[in-house]
Order: C-alpha cells, then structure tokens, then sequence
C-alpha cells in the first residue's frame, strides 16, 4: 500500500494504481477524454494532466503510478491554461454545431469546452474527416465529430475480442477504419454496440435515436434484460413514451457498461406495429358471451396457412377484466373436470425475470402444476 495526497485529500491505494483511479476513489474529477475505467490506459488526449509537487513538467494521471509520499494537484491556473489549449487543438478539428447536434447534453467534449470557456478555435478551423458511414442498421460513423480518442478500437480489442476497426492514416488523414475502409458487415464487428457506448462524442450514435430530440428530453428507465439469464441492467432512453435506444450503465452490478446484441438492440418488438396492445377473444366465444351479435365458426383451412391473415377477421378485442374473468373461468373448469396437470405454461422470454417469476409461481402454486417451460431460444 502507498499513501498519495491528492487536492489536499489523503488516501491509501494498492500499489500500481494511478492518479486517476485514486482521484476517483476520492470523488475528485479529472478532466478526460481517452480514459475509460474500463479499458487500458492511452495518454492520448493529454486533458487529465496534474501536477505533481518536485516535477517541473505534467503528467498524465492516466498512467501516473502513485507513489508512497506523492502529493498532486488537479487544479491549477497552469493546468486549467494547458486544458484550455488542449480543448482549443480538439475543436480547431471539430465542427461547433452543438445547437443541433444529437449528443448535446451527453457529449464529454462539449462539456470540458463549457467548464474551460472555449467557445470557437483560435486556429484555422479545418475538419479533415468528412466520412459519414450508415451501412448497418444498428450504429452510424458521423467521422467529422471523432476525436480519435481510441476509446471504440480498445473496447472492441480488449472486451468484445472482436478486433474490427482500428486507427488508420496519419496527421489529418488519420481515422478510424474497419479492414480496407469497408462496410461494418464485411467486418469482424458482431454489432454488439459497445464502440457506441464508449464513445464521447456524437461520432458513434444509435440509428433509432438521430433526430428524436437531445439528451435533457429524454426520460430514463432501468429494468433487468429478459433474454437470457445473466441478469443484466439496461437502461432505456425514451421520447413521449417511445424506446428510442437502449444502453448499460456503470453502476449496473453484473455487466457494467457493457451489453451483448440482443440487450442492446433486441428491443423493438416493443414498438413494431404488430403488436397486440389490447386483449383479443376468439369471435365464436365472443359470440357466446354476447360481445357480438354476429355469429362465426372456425374455418375449415387452418389460420396458419393463410398469407398474412387479418387478426381481426377471428378475433374481437374486448378489455382486460373481461379477457381475465374468462381465462380464470376457462382455467377453473378445466382443473375442476381433469385436474391441474391438464394445464401447461408457456412463459415469454420478452417478459422481464420479474414477469416470469410471477407467472412461474401462479403455475406451481396457483394452478397446482409443474408442466411450465420458456420460449428463451430467440
């Protein structure tokens, strides 16, 4: 163990942790745009530089060990001179148009540029990369707005394993590439969106959420995913009740900030147009209880060989106490005339765990049996 005094604050760390993670661990803010704490450490953008006392120059906190007896300043007239430049090179290369841009609001670049006052460049404005790539229906590449911060290339090198972009070019032509500068598809990508989460700015956003409105609109949701049983935490971004994208947060207890394909993007069947969003009887039974007055019989050809059938041509939708009086009676008689193993469960796996918990114990407890199973092959 070391002791490092950061700010005036002391702290007790393992030997081999840097400056960075201790601020951290002592609720004190680092500027920064490469670091991520769940990569490795880059250096590359040179904003979460400190003082360290008995060094002229300045370090990155990034990669700065601490050392037994070290004392460290965040903040300082000479450091907030040399963030202030820092941000100045990185506009001078990106474009200011953040009254219109879909990331105001969740943009690290544009938050240090707010708290450092850099407001336009005092150099040449020049973005050199104009590249705009939608050639997947997951994620666009808007390349003016990247800073190559390297932070997409390390996750998908050193979490996802899947090695499909990296850093290509030189100076200005520098960018970040799939193999041969070719569509995502062809790609080793699994499309799995964590380059999308990681990434600081507006470079790497969502095809559902270009042009629904900036972040501050947006109501947040926490739920656990449904597709599997790891039991990961995902958070859904909504506008006026709508999913528009769907992603992990850092305090989430299973799987951090990271998401598979299908927790990520496997969401729109909440929204597609064929869903039901009403209970529907059968229009012989609707008849029988009197909820039409036009009589109806099952067809001869089964529904299932019908090209895209029209539900309402066998069904009536009715309200949920009518629809749940009647599965309760139907459920009832039959246990009554041939007992509780006559029924089976079938859960969904678009439910929530909570959801098929719930379904699970009505089955063993309320109805009396064990015949139960779930449809998680999606």
């Amino acid at each position: 163990m070391v002791t490092v005094t950061i700010d005036g604050k002391s702290i007790q760390v393992e030997t081999g942790t840097t400056v960075m993670e201790a601020a951290r661990d002592l609720g004190i803010e680092i500027p920064h745009l490469c670091y991520h704490p769940e990569l490795s450490a880059s250096g590359g953008c040179r904003l979460c530089i400190v003082e360290v006392e008995g060094r002229a120059g300045l370090e990155p906190s990034c990669q700065l060990a601490c050392a037994d007896g070290q004392v460290v300043r965040t903040q300082s007239k000479r450091l907030s001179q040399m963030r202030r430049e820092v941000i100045d090179l990185f506009v001078s290369d990106h474009p200011l148009d953040c009254v219109i841009c879909d990331k105001a609001g969740a943009c690290l670049l544009q938050k240090y540029a707010y708290e450092y006052g850099v407001s336009e460049t005092s150099y040449d404005l020049e973005v050199s990369r104009s590249l705009f790539q939608d050639d997947n229906p997951f994620f666009l590449r808007d390349h003016k707005y990247c800073i190559l911060c390297g932070r997409c290339v390390r996750v998908c090198n050193e979490v996802i394993g899947a090695d499909a972009i990296e850093l290509a070019g030189r100076g200005f032509e520098s960018h970040v590439a799939t193999p041969f500068d070719g569509p995502m598809i062809d790609s080793s990508c699994i499309f799995c969106g964590s380059c999308v989460q990681v990434c600081p700015t507006a470079a790497l956003m969502p095809v559902s959420r270009r042009g629904k409105g900036r972040e501050w609109d947006l109501d947040r949701i926490k739920t656990i995913c449904g597709y599997c049983g790891v039991g990961c935490q995902v958070e859904y971004a909504l506008k006026d009740s709508r999913i528009l994208y769907a992603q992990a947060t850092p305090d989430a207890p299973v799987n951090g900030e990271f998401l598979c394909t299908k927790g990520r993007y496997g969401w729109d069947f909440a929204t597609h147009p064929e869903r039901l969003t009403t209970p529907m009887i059968r229009r012989d039974m609707a008849y029988e209880l009197g909820l039409t007055d036009e009589p109806w019989h099952l067809p001869d050809a089964s529904p299932l060989a019908v090209q895209q059938p029209k539900i309402e041509d066998s069904f009536v939708p009715v309200g949920w106490d009518t629809a749940l009086d009647l599965v309760a009676q139907k459920l009832a008689d039959t246990v009554k005339e041939n007992g509780p193993d006559s029924i089976m469960g079938l859960a969904s796996a678009r439910c929530t765990n909570e959801e098929n918990y719930v379904f699970q114990k009505f089955m063993r407890a309320g109805i009396g049996t064990n015949n139960l199973d779930h449809c998680a092959r999606l």
